[in-house]
Order: structure tokens, then C-alpha cells, then sequence
């Protein structure tokens, strides 16, 4: 397919992206005029997200192309890297999101063009619910029903598998292992069971065995009942691949190319159910972005990602951050292949390490606060503040250092989707309270997971599948029976979101707007009245004055607000400055697995240590989120005797009693 990207459109996009004046390099301009398949590796902060979006734009305006009405498959990991698309590509993204082309979420993909056809094929019918927290319920459920206690022979061939897991009981074992099974098909027969971590525990067979059978019947009756676990989706998929061996002519058909952000973060399953669509149609040209430093997703076996960039084109300098943070991650990571320099135009401050005693740890964060106060003079307007760590799971009465140890009332579950209240304005209460942490998306996903919950009080019931309506079926939807409302109604939530930033609208307010655009499409009756027009704001959301505060958040009475999350939680994000907590993870901390990489070295023996490589994807990510500022707080035995090396790879050092705390935070 010749497709000619001209000096011309790359000024088009560039002015709807970029600042004023401001113009693509030639790293950028290489991969936004690349015509044939090729992979993008880039460094944090690189601004490949811009440089897709430009691309698309561009290809936008030369649709339909010279080989047909074909399209472009755009695919990511989670919703929020779509929105980010539309909001920014605006209006000039009218023709992007229509037929023929596709944005979603990878097992938005899988889902619905291979997992479903595949389960209407085995079972008949299409009422199927894909949702981890209601499959678990379901699933110990069934663990009761068949008392998988009497078959002792299944659970036998586990043992070896679950020494040294320090498991409470061995019903809880057996719990758990059943919960995560999931099903492998080969040829229409349930070849074997295996768990998330890709060995194989249970086999079985076409004709299962009087002792696996209880197993077999359980989790296959889930499946025939609709009830699946997001996992679930990838063999039924491979299962539909396998029975049409000319599927990817249907996708040729469709799609001329096949873009794929944050490639690091997909496994084995997502990979190879991609290349068997995809791969073997040369016609489409796929190009994959992504750092495989950032691969914080994937479990210790695999800690170096399953993705291995083709004939890579590089984004070797970051927009971010400046030439001291630039230095320390260039060996605070495990692949030191891929090009890495500062954004000259950004001056960072030194890295500074905060060291505490023991029973110091709770004055940690309002150490950090004063170092903020300190160097505020250098620091942007409109700040934002993080403080993050690799564990969040409260593992104090264990002894180990994790977030609760620096912030008693960290709340793990504060971005729980399964989070519920027991009327309309305490979602659109907490909706409000997390717009500036958590974005667009997770507020509209928690307005919608309240309409779910109205929906559910009248006896509204999806009807596709007959059961509740859940913040996707509820989308899906609404979108396409009532599209003129639907739109109408996102982008009012849309105007919402902005004052909610602005702290200019009030959960009332919220609450009836979204009524005002509900009840013309379902129409609401007395069964949802006491729902929908309760007052009172759930006690789980600290209220006062008559407004939602956010949990995780640290504020002295300067003002100062610090953010608490983990490491995962904030991937993605930029944040102006951010310290890493010290936590601990299988039986050592992040200083004692980093600190001859935080001295500026690189030991080879290390690197091949799986914690290690973990650890060093954590940090890699966490030390690479802010712009300005970067400090990482740790026991001040965990550097003793290290402290001239650590200077003299330009760390600052500084204690908690020396940053002069006395500035009475409060959370």
C-alpha cells in the first residue's frame, strides 16, 4: 500500500499537538511517515503517545485508502489510553473512530471478535458475563457444591506445587488453585488445567478421570452458565483460531494497519492470539510502541516481558525530565539498550535520598512536604505530588515495610471497581472526590457503575443476557440504541469532570443531571425512589462540610497535598515531584536489591537475579514519573557505609530531623 506522508501533514498534525512553534525531531517524523512493519521502542517520557496520535490523525485524512475500505486496528491495555486519544485528537478525530476502524483495549479485541464466536459455538448461546469478582463468588460456590474436600487425589498432585507458600489452611489451598484454574482447549476438548503462572497443575483429558471430574464439571459448568473470568477469554479465543484457519483473511479484509501501545505490558496469551491474526497477513503493517523497562506487569519467571521489539525504530530522548534524573535511570533499569537522554529545556534537581530511623517512618511523607516547601521557588504552579511504593497490602503486622507503614490509612481498595453504595449521590460524591487522581475515564466508569445500581433497584436487566447491567454492558448499550443521547450525556459528563477539578459542582447537582439524562431512555419508578433520592453521603467517603474528600492523600496546612498510591497504580502518569517509599518484597527491601545501581553501577550477577530484575522495573518506573523532583526515602541503615558512592553519583542525602519537620500534617 503506498501511502506518502508529506512535510505538509506532518505540520497539519503538529499544530493540532504541539505547543506553538514547536516541531516533531526526526526520530518522531521517521516513525509518523514508516510504512512497513516495524516496532517502537521508547524511552519514558518520549512523547510516543503524541507521535501515534499524529500518525493517525494523518492517516485519518487520507481514508478510505488506495487498497479499499480497509481501516485501522488500534489497540491498547486499558480504556484510559483511549480516551486520552479521543480527548486530545478532538474534532479533528471525526472519521478515526468509525467503521472500519477499531480502538479498544486488547481483550475488548479478543473478546469480542474471537472469545465470543468461539463460546456461542460450544455452548449456544451469548449470555455471558466476563467480570473476576463476580466469577469468584460464583466459583466458591461451586468449590462448596462439589465439597472438593472428598477428592483428595486432585489436590495430591498439587502439593509439591504449594510448598513453602505459607498458605493459612489447606482448604484455603485448594479454594484459590480451584478459583484461578482455567480451562486450554484443544480441538473442542478440555486438554488440561493451569494456573496464572503458566505451569501446568491439573491435567486432563476428552474423558476426564473419577477424581478430576468434580473439577472438570465445576469449572466447565461455569462456562456453560456465562460466567467467566477475564482469563478465560484467551483460550476460547486460541479455541476459535484454531477451528478457522483462514481467519486472518477476515481481518486483511478490514484493517490495513495495526498499532499496539504499551507493548510491554502484554503476555504470552495476548501475543501469540495477536500474530495468529495479524502475523501472517504481510499486507498489514503493524507497528507495536512500547519500553520493555516498564514491564512491571508480569511475574517474576517472565520479569524481562514476553515482548521482543522487530527491527525497532528508537525514541532515544525523553520531553520529561532533565539530565540528573536522566543519569540514574540509566542504570536503575534492566535493559540498558535503549536510548536514554534528558530533555535539555527541563532542569531537574539532584535525587535526593530521605533516611528515617526505626519510628520514624509516619514522618516520612511531611519530610518529603518540606522538601517540597523548600525548593517551591523551582518547583512548577500547579503541582502535582505523589508518594508511591511497590506493596500496598498492609504488611505491618508481618514486620515488612510497606505504604501503610509510612501511611497507616492507605486504602488499597480506594480504585476498586466493585466499590458500591446504597444511593446515587454518594458514586457521584465519590466520582467527584477522585477526578483530579484517577481522570475522565474512572469518573465516568463509577457515574455509570451508579446508574448500573439504579437500573438494578427498578428491575431493568440487560437485554442481551437478561442479568444486570454492568458499567460496560450499560455503555454498550446505551451507545447503540440511543446514540444522540448517549453522546449528548458524555459530553456533559464531560463539562462535569472539568468543574469537578474546579471543585464547582456538588454531588446534587451530579446526581440530578445525570437523572435528567437517564430516565428519558429508562425510565425510573418507585422501586429506585429511595436510591435515587437519598441525601445522605456514605461515611466511607470522610465526609465534612458537605463535601467527598479523597482518600490517600497527605495535606499539611501549608497546603501541600501527597498523593499516596502504589507503583502500578501511577504508571503512566507525570507528576512534578515524587518520592519512592522503601518496602519489602520476598524477604528483602528495594535499597538492599538497589543500592549498588543507585551507586551508579550495574552488577551482571544481580541482573540475572529475578527480584532483582522486578526491582528494577519498579524503580525504573516509579524514578521515572517526575519532572522536576525525585527522592526516594529509605532506613538509613539500608545505605550505611555507601554514603560517598551515592554522593558521588549525585544523590543528596538528607535525614527526616534534618528537613526541620514541624509542619503538622494532617491526613
Amino acid at each position: 500500500m503506498a501511502i506518502e506522508i508529506t512535510d505538509d501533514d506532518i505540520a497539519y498534525a503538529e499544530k493540532l499537538l504541539l505547543p506553538a512553534g514547536c516541531r516533531f525531531n526526526d526520530e518522531r517524523r521517521i516513525f509518523i511517515r514508516c510504512m512497513e512493519s516495524r516496532d517502537v521502542v521508547a524511552c519514558p517520557g518520549s512523547g510516543k503517545t503524541t507521535a501515534l496520535l499524529a500518525k493517525l490523525l494523518i492517516l485519518a485524512r487520507k481514508m478510505p485508502f488506495a487498497d479499499g475500505p480497509r481501516g485501522i486496528c488500534v489497540l491498547t491495555h486499558t480504556n484510559v489510553a483511549i480516551d486520552e486519544i479521543k480527548e486530545r485528537a478532538g474534532i479533528a478525530s471525526a472519521s478515526l473512530f468509525r467503521y472500519p476502524n477499531f480502538f479498544g483495549t486488547i481483550h475488548s479485541f479478543v473478546g469480542t471478535y474471537l472469545a465470543i464466536p468461539a463460546y456461542i459455538g460450544l455452548f449456544g448461546h451469548r449470555q455471558i458475563r466476563i467480570d473476576d469478582d463476580y466469577y469468584r463468588s460464583r466459583a466458591y460456590h461451586e468449590f462448596t457444591k462439589y465439597d472438593l474436600e472428598k477428592n483428595g487425589a486432585i489436590f495430591q498432585q498439587l502439593k509439591s506445587k504449594l510448598e513453602g507458600k505459607n498458605w493459612p489452611e489447606q482448604r484455603e489451598i485448594k479454594k484459590e488453585f480451584f478459583i484461578n484454574l482455567t480451562f486450554r482447549f484443544d480441538n473442542g476438548y478440555v486438554s488440561y488445567l493451569r494456573n496464572d503462572t503458566d505451569k501446568v497443575v491439573v491435567k486432563g483429558s476428552a474423558k476426564p478421570s473419577p477424581s478430576y471430574r468434580p473439577i472438570h464439571d465445576a469449572k466447565y459448568g461455569l462456562l456453560g452458565i456465562g460466567c467467566l473470568r477475564y482469563q478465560d477469554v484467551f483460550p476460547l479465543a486460541t479455541l476459535h483460531v484454531s477451528n478457522n484457519r483462514n481467519i486472518h483473511n477476515l481481518f486483511l479484509s478490514r484493517f490495513s494497519f495495526l498499532f499496539v501501545d504499551e507493548m510491554q505490558d502484554s503476555d504470552k496469551d495476548q501475543i501469540n492470539i495477536l500474530d495468529s491474526v495479524f502475523l501472517q497477513s504481510p499486507e498489514i503493517i503493524i507497528q507495536r510502541v512500547g519500553d520493555p523497562n516498564q514491564a512491571i506487569y508480569h511475574d517474576r519467571v517472565h520479569s524481562g516481558g514476553y515482548w521482543s521489539p522487530r527491527n525497532p525504530l528508537h525514541f532515544s530522548d525523553s520531553r520529561r525530565y532533565g539530565e540528573t534524573i536522566t543519569r540514574l535511570l540509566s542504570t536503575v533499569r534492566l535493559d540498558d539498550s535503549v536510548t536514554l537522554q534528558p530533555c535539555e529545556s527541563t532542569a531537574s534537581h539532584p535525587p535526593y535520598l530521605i533516611t528515617y530511623q526505626d519510628g520514624e517512618e509516619q514522618t516520612v511523607i511531611l519530610a518529603f512536604s518540606c522538601l517540597i516547601q523548600e525548593l517551591s521557588d523551582r518547583l512548577p504552579p500547579n503541582s502535582t505530588y505523589k508518594a508511591i511504593g511497590w506493596i500496598g497490602k498492609d504488611k505491618i503486622p508481618d514486620g515488612k515495610l510497606c505504604i501503610p507503614t509510612y501511611f497507616p490509612h492507605f486504602d488499597r481498595s480506594h480504585r476498586a471497581q466493585s466499590k458500591q453504595f446504597s444511593n446515587l449521590i454518594s458514586y457521584t460524591a465519590y466520582a467527584i472526590q477522585i477526578a483530579d487522581t484517577d481522570g475522565t475515564n474512572r469518573f465516568l466508569e463509577i457515574i455509570l457503575q451508579g446508574i448500573s445500581r439504579a437500573l438494578d433497584f427498578t428491575g431493568i436487566k440487560d437485554e442481551m443476557s437478561g442479568r444486570n447491567y454492568t458499567p460496560a454492558s450499560l455503555d454498550y448499550f446505551w451507545k447503540r440504541e440511543n446514540e444522540k443521547s448517549y453522546y449528548q450525556f458524555q459530553e456533559q459528563m464531560a463539562g462535569c469532570f472539568l468543574l469537578a477539578l474546579d471543585s464547582s459542582v456538588t454531588p446534587a447537582s451530579l446526581r440530578n443531571q445525570i437523572r435528567s439524562a437517564v430516565e428519558p431512555v429508562w425510565p425510573m419508578h418507585n422501586k429506585a425512589a429511595t436510591f435515587l433520592d437519598d441525601d445522605s453521603i456514605s461515611s466511607v467517603l470522610e465526609v465534612s462540610n458537605g463535601t467527598a474528600h479523597a482518600k490517600n492523600q497527605f495535606v499539611t496546612d501549608k497546603g501541600i497535598v501527597i498523593h499516596i498510591g502504589t507503583v502500578h497504580s501511577v504508571k503512566g502518569e507525570t507528576h512534578s515531584a515524587t518520592l519512592y517509599l522503601e518496602t519489602e518484597y520476598e524477604k528483602a527491601s528495594d535499597a538492599s536489591r538497589l543500592i549498588e545501581f543507585l551507586k551508579g553501577k550495574r552488577p551482571k550477577a544481580q541482573i540475572k537475579k529475578a527480584y532483582h530484575q522486578q526491582n528494577l522495573k519498579i524503580a525504573h518506573v516509579a524514578f521515572s514519573r517526575p519532572t522536576h523532583l525525585l527522592a526516594f526515602a529509605c532506613r538509613a541503615s539500608s545505605i550505611t557505609g555507601h554514603e560517598d558512592d551515592l554522593k558521588g553519583n549525585g544523590w543528596e542525602i538528607r535525614t527526616v530531623s534534618e528537613l526541620n519537620i514541624n509542619e503538622g500534617g494532617k491526613t
